[in-house]
């Protein structure tokens, strides 16, 4: 008698455990790179990608803070204490030209439980596929996490940016609320724009990169006066209805 062959299901199903690169992943699932304390979990990204956002849904109480032109240690690493200080998230939008030498803070912002996104590489005014591209894979190597976000130079989109970020699956993220960090306002101005102009659902421009000192000098008053009008300070991917966790290495599953 001829022996029996296994079911063809089953060779699959071998083959699938035996080659851990052809299981799926999901999509927009990132896992940090050893020698961080806290380890990534699935990162759920809005699927809408080469869309346009500007804002969040108004029904909930939730505001995004996001930096942009960093990461420069001089800045972002005040920023980010801060933050951490206060026991806030935010959405840093990184150029890529920035990563080398800062893996550790970027590193830090994930641990923390902000979110990193994409600036292009240069800033510059219609950055194409490969300024993108870049600057996803230089993020990836730094922290073992791909952004699912981009935020186009000046806010400039047009078809060639448009089908950069759909190449690269990236949604576009503007912005609907600007303090004024970039256009000379001293802190207690920027405090007040952002505290008092704050809606639900509101994506505030700020940024760590080139030289804003009084952005770091405002953000303590920023996040309290939010949260004293009974907003909750959340990333760009969970304003949008993303899920964003991370659990202590270590830590029961």
């Amino acid at each position: 008698m001829l022996p029996r062959r296994p079911p063809l299901r089953g060779l699959i199903a071998l083959l699938l455990l035996a080659v851990p690169a052809l299981r799926p992943a999901p999509v927009g699932a990132a896992n940090l790179a050893g020698g961080v304390g806290p380890e990534a979990m699935p990162i759920g990204c809005s699927s809408a990608v080469g869309s346009t956002v500007s804002q969040g849904p108004r029904p909930r109480r939730e505001v995004a803070l996001t930096f942009d032109d960093g990461p420069k240690s001089r800045q972002t690493r005040p920023i980010l204490s801060t933050l951490e200080r206060l026991d806030a998230t935010a959405t840093f939008f990184v150029e890529g030209r920035h990563v080398a030498g800062n893996d550790a803070l970027l590193r830090d912002m994930l641990a923390s439980g902000s979110e990193i996104a994409n600036h292009s590489y240069d800033h510059p005014k219609r950055p194409g596929l490969a300024e993108l591209s870049t600057t996803d894979e230089a993020i990836q190597a730094a922290t073992g996490f791909r952004p699912c976000l981009f935020r186009p130079p000046y806010g400039l989109i047009d078809p060639t940016v448009e089908a950069a970020a759909r190449d690269e699956r990236l949604e576009m993220i503007l912005w609907d609320l600007d303090p004024g960090d970039d256009h000379g306002f001293g802190p207690r101005a920027i405090e007040a724009h952002a505290v008092h102009r704050a809606h639900p659902g509101a994506i505030i421009l700020m940024h760590d990169g080139g030289r804003h000192p009084q952005t770091v000098t405002a953000l303590a008053g920023i996040v309290e006066g939010l949260r004293a009008r009974h907003f909750r300070l959340v990333t760009v991917t969970e304003l949008l209805g993303g899920r964003f966790r991370y659990r202590e290495r270590g830590a029961s599953r």
